[in-house]
Parts: structure tokens; C-alpha cells; sequence
């Protein structure tokens, strides 16, 4: 399982350098994300959104359980979003489209029982875009697959929030 998930993270890692381009928006998010049916406690989702395209960004999160053991319980993943409803961003002054949809696949590693296999995900409500410095997302769900204990790993976060350290209105002469 281990050489799985290698496989994963470096066909993900080839993708680098496409963020070499025009497209070059960083955001940091934070929010809520659970993967545990029934949930038990709190926890935390954090994530680093790499612009690769007009239409498409690599997503690297982590989500942690914060109550009743903090950091009892992580899972980790990687994956590509598309953006289906317009371009989120245009790497110029010009915003990309402020309400989005993202389609995102990828694969996730669980730490506390390792875990792993492919995931898909759907967030149908994005509300902001890199030009305006922030963005939410809005009931992000998702399915994955663990092929190491053989069961389904359902996400779900209500609302999380991306920063945008690179690629906002800040970068760009007025």
C-alpha cells in the first residue's frame, strides 16, 4: 500500500510544474471537515490551493481531530479541483467568476490506521475568487475508498476558508 501511495504523490508532485505559468495563486484555508460517520468531537481542516490553470488547482489538506484527542486521528490528501462553472482565476486584474463549483479527485492516506485510497469530491457553492483575496467553500462532500481496511471514508465540511498569499488584488498594479 505504501508503493500505492508513493505512486500518487509523485504523479501529483509531476504536476508542479505546471504552476510555473501565468496561474501562479497561493492560498492557505482553513476550516472544518470531518471524516468520521458519526463524529465524535471537533476537528480541523488546513489547506494549501496551488492556481495551476484558469480552471484547475492542485489542493494539498490535512484534516485533524482537535476534541476528544488532538491530533488523535489525521487524514491527509491530495488532489486536483476543477472549476465547472467559469475560470476561478485569469492571472490579471480581472476577477474570475465570484460563484463557482469545484469538481476535485485525488487520493487521501489515514495516519492513525494507514489508510489510503482514491477520493472524489464535489463543493457546489465556491464564493469568491483569487483577485478578491479570499474564498470560501460551502458544503464540500466527499467519497474515498480505503483499501488498507477495506471501507469507505465519507468527508463532509460545512464552510472553510481560503487566504490567498499570492495571486490576489494586492499583486497587481491599479
Amino acid at each position: 500500500m505504501r508503493k500505492f501511495f508513493i505512486a500518487v504523490l509523485l504523479v501529483l508532485l509531476s504536476v508542479l510544474p505546471l504552476a510555473a505559468g501565468d496561474y501562479h495563486d497561493v492560498a492557505l484555508g482553513f476550516g472544518h471537515q470531518t471524516y468520521k460517520w458519526p463524529e465524535k468531537g471537533i476537528s480541523l481542516s488546513y489547506s494549501l490551493s496551488i492556481g495551476l490553470t484558469e480552471r484547475m488547482e492542485l489542493d494539498i489538506w490535512g484534516n485533524s481531530e482537535l476534541v476528544p484527542r488532538p491530533f488523535g486521528s489525521n487524514l491527509l490528501g491530495a488532489e486536483l479541483s476543477f472549476a465547472l462553472m467559469g475560470p476561478r482565476s485569469t492571472a490579471s486584474r480581472v476577477a474570475g467568476s465570484g460563484i463557482n463549483t469545484l469538481l476535485s479527485v485525488g487520493g487521501f492516506y489515514r495516519i492513525d490506521n494507514n489508510g489510503a485510497g482514491p477520493m472524489i469530491a464535489i463543493t457546489p457553492l465556491t464564493v469568491g475568487s483569487p483577485i478578491t483575496g479570499h474564498r470560501e467553500r460551502i458544503l464540500r462532500t466527499g467519497v474515498g475508498y480505503d483499501f488498507v481496511n477495506w471501507e469507505f471514508v465519507i468527508t463532509f465540511s460545512l464552510i472553510s476558508i481560503d487566504y490567498y498569499v499570492r495571486g490576489s488584488w494586492r499583486d497587481y498594479e491599479f
